[in-house]
């Protein structure tokens, strides 16, 4: 039985009471029935008042729901002036009075707890509608304002519909008949990556700066757009709904397209495997001036810069995102997909159409650096850093009449390295010729250069003799024109046989003209020419020993 069943009953009980007070005949009845009647109205009247109060407890809000009273504006759902329906205001902790079980209900819910980590996105069930084009309703400075029905649905500015204040982590009380509130995670950007914001709130940007890529609007951080500046690695308390925030990465990316050989083991199985095991090919297939097709590996390394990454965003939406290539059928990103792979082939095939496929295959250098500013010139429009292109394997053997025409090359490499050698060793054999040779002439050339100087050293020394034989001749001659003067001045003075006289004795006197014997000669008296023989031979047998030379 409910208390306010019994409290009637009490109440009920205590008036019967005092009514039959009357009817007592001695005064003492009348005061103990009097005194019982008044006892039974008070706990009545007790029974009736709690039977209308509510116990809110510390983690709940009683929400007040009016079933007795006039009918709420058509459009309305919360009642702001007494209306039948739940009321504005909620009911906080501790007791609560008057709320007559036949005129109200009041419903207990818990309060909302938003965790760490969380959000709480709000949308509101009542208010004005929203201006057209919005799809959010606008901020409020507080959350605490927002939540306050009475205050909100009062407001100019209250909308129905998604609100774009959050709340963040805490415990809220609100009206749960006029909001809802739905967890979301806080956007997390980690490192390696920038977080590009795209507002789907906010104000209409009209600056001169503003830039449109593929009809999106790039704008200032706080306008609706795309905004041109990114989130960089962090925590963010964003409306996940009203501002998605595209994660792109900005380190390095390298794409590799070839060919894995396929291991037995897989080759067995037969299936497709996945990109890069054994059995993949990407590599990029081209056809070459002379019509031969073969493929070719490449690789690519390239990043998206954070300042770049808006405008990947508006280019491409997520271009991270998982999309099947339309040409291979293959599960790519999407800036591979619709950017990098294209790009990749087109200048590939460029290249390839323009040389024949063993120039294509000897200057590959070439290749590498054609394709890697080809590619360069398409990244640049596209505001990809691009570092380069990276040739590898050129399958001109994947086929059969790639394989033939490599053998005649094969061949003619060949013919042309022995005809190179013969040619070397004819070349060595005319230089081991012309060595010979030029030795030879060397050694005459000495022999000559030796002849020469000593006809060169004959004829200079028969000229110095002729020199110095006209030296001595011109001595003589002026000896002797000085001594044919002086023999004439003396002659002048002595007369000539005077001067033949002189010449005489001076002859004597110098020992050249011998007037006293050399040898005498003595005997016993008879002076025999024998005696005289023997002398003349002892002297000179001493003079021919005195002249020999010393040491002999």
């Amino acid at each position: 039985m409910s208390a306010l069943v019994i409290g009637g009953l009490l109440l009920f009980a205590g008036l019967v009471a005092f009514a039959l007070r009357g009817f007592s005949q001695t005064p003492a009845g009348k005061g103990s029935v009097g005194g019982a009647a008044v006892l039974l109205v008070l706990i009545g009247v007790g029974v009736l008042i709690f039977a209308s109060a509510v116990n809110v407890a510390e983690d709940e809000t009683g929400l007040v729901i009016k079933t007795l009273g006039s009918d709420l504006p058509a459009g309305q759902i919360i009642a702001l002036k007494g209306e039948k329906g739940p009321q504005a205001d909620v009911l906080g902790p501790g007791w609560h009075f008057g709320y007559w079980p036949w005129s109200y209900e009041v419903r207990k819910v818990d309060t909302v707890l938003v965790p760490e980590g969380q959000l709480g996105i709000v949308t509101a069930q009542d208010g004005r509608t929203l201006s057209t084009g919005d799809v959010y309703a606008p901020a409020w400075k507080s959350a605490d304002d927002m939540l306050n029905a009475r205050k909100f649905l009062e407001s100019p500015d209250s909308r129905r519909g998604p609100q774009l204040t959050i709340l963040t982590p805490g415990r809220y009380r609100f009206n749960p008949a006029l909001f809802s509130v739905q967890m979301k995670p806080v956007t997390f950007v980690s490192a390696g990556e920038v977080g590009v914001v795209k507002a789907n709130a906010g104000t209409t940007y009209d600056g001169s700066d503003k830039t449109s890529v593929n009809g999106v609007d790039i704008v200032p951080p706080g306008h609706r757009g795309i905004w041109n500046k990114p989130l960089l690695p962090g925590a963010y308390n964003l409306h996940p709904d009203a501002f998605q925030v595209i994660k792109v990465r900005t380190t390095q990316r390298v794409y590799t397209y070839q060919h894995v050989e396929r291991g037995p083991s897989t080759a067995a199985r037969g299936n497709q495997p996945a990109r890069n095991e054994p059995g993949w090919d990407d590599s990029v297939r081209v056809r070459s001036k002379d019509g031969f097709t073969f493929p070719v590996e490449v690789r690519l390394s390239l990043s998206v810069t954070a300042e770049n990454a808006a405008y990947m965003v508006a280019l491409l939406g997520d271009p991270d995102r998982i999309v099947k290539d339309e040409q291979e059928g293959e599960e790519l990103e999407v800036l591979e997909a619709r950017l990098i792979l294209p790009t990749v082939r087109a200048a590939l095939r460029n290249v390839a159409e323009t040389l024949g496929a063993l120039e294509f295959v000897a200057t590959r250098s070439r290749v590498e650096t054609t394709t890697t500013r080809m590619i360069d010139e398409q990244f640049k429009e596209h505001k990809l850093k691009f570092e380069g292109a990276f040739i590898g394997a050129i399958g001109l053997d994947a086929t059969d009449a790639g394989k033939q025409l490599l053998q005649t090359q094969t061949d003619r490499e060949v013919a042309l390295n022995q005809k190179q050698t013969f040619q070397q060793q004819e070349q060595t054999e005319q230089t081991r010729k012309q060595f010979i040779r030029a030795r030879e002439e060397a050694d005459q050339q000495k022999q000559l250069v030796e002849a020469e100087f000593a006809v060169r050293t004959a004829s200079e020394r028969a000229r110095a003799q002729v020199e110095s034989a006209k030296g001595e001749a011109e001595t003589i001659r002026i000896t002797s024109q000085a001594k044919k003067e002086s023999y004439e001045l003396l002659a002048a003075a002595i007369g000539s046989q005077g001067v033949t006289l002189l010449e005489s004795l001076k002859l004597v006197s110098e020992g050249k003209i011998k007037i006293t014997p050399e040898v005498l000669v003595q005997s016993g008296g008879d002076g025999s020419a024998t005696d005289a023989l023997a002398a003349t031979l002892l002297r000179g047998a001493q003079t021919a020993e005195t002249a020999k030379p010393a040491g002999k």
